[in-house]
């Protein structure tokens, strides 16, 4: 007999027949038992006493005024948790990754920004270097500039309204900055007319 996709062949008892007998849906048996180390494959007594063990047992030992009352203690852990980390936030000792990554995003912004105005402060002195080892050191001199501007500013936290107010003339800051470097052409010297 072919092998068939779900490897059904020298199974002594089938996963439906299982679930028709214990009202567990075919999946369960066939996901959870399986991985729990069910094996169909051995004697039905086998199997039976492997159920006993493993699924009926653990319903008829477990105490459910115990199990409630671990799931309350869980329960009131979380809350108590989640209480400590608002009283350590409203301290000051613990802030909020929202927030971080707020403040993150404009510093950051900031620094691309300065980063792309580059060419647009320096392409006059870019376009009179005729040596492209002068044009390096003035493109690393432009760059040393900038990073250490940004490097020494001294970044204060912003306040909700300024984060709000700043967001939206990003995007203007963007596109004045695509702008002027895309008006800067070639056309302007007369070596590449």
């Amino acid at each position: 007999m072919p092998k068939t996709r779900t490897n059904k062949i020298n199974l002594s008892i089938s996963y439906s027949e299982l679930s028709r007998r214990y009202g567990y849906d075919v999946s369960v048996i066939s996901r959870d038992w399986v991985n729990r180390g069910l094996d169909c494959t051995k004697t039905e007594p086998e199997i039976y006493e492997w159920i006993r063990e493993n699924v009926l047992a653990p319903l008829r030992n477990t105490d459910t005024k115990e199990q409630i009352e671990q799931e309350r203690l869980k329960k009131l852990k979380a809350e108590a948790a989640l209480a400590e980390l608002e009283l350590d936030e409203k301290n000051g000792e613990v802030i909020s990754t929202a927030y971080i990554e707020q403040v993150l995003t404009e510093y950051l912004f900031q620094v691309k920004t300065a980063m792309r105005a580059i060419p647009s402060k320096a392409y006059l002195e870019l376009f009179a270097q005729t040596d492209a080892k002068d044009l390096r050191d003035l493109l690393k001199t432009e760059i040393d500039k900038t990073l250490y501007q940004l490097g020494s500013m001294e970044f204060e936290l912003p306040t909700d309204e300024e984060i709000l107010e700043y967001g939206n003339e990003q995007n203007k800051t963007y596109e004045d900055i695509t702008e002027s470097t895309t008006d800067n052409t070639t056309a302007e010297n007369p070596e590449y007319e």
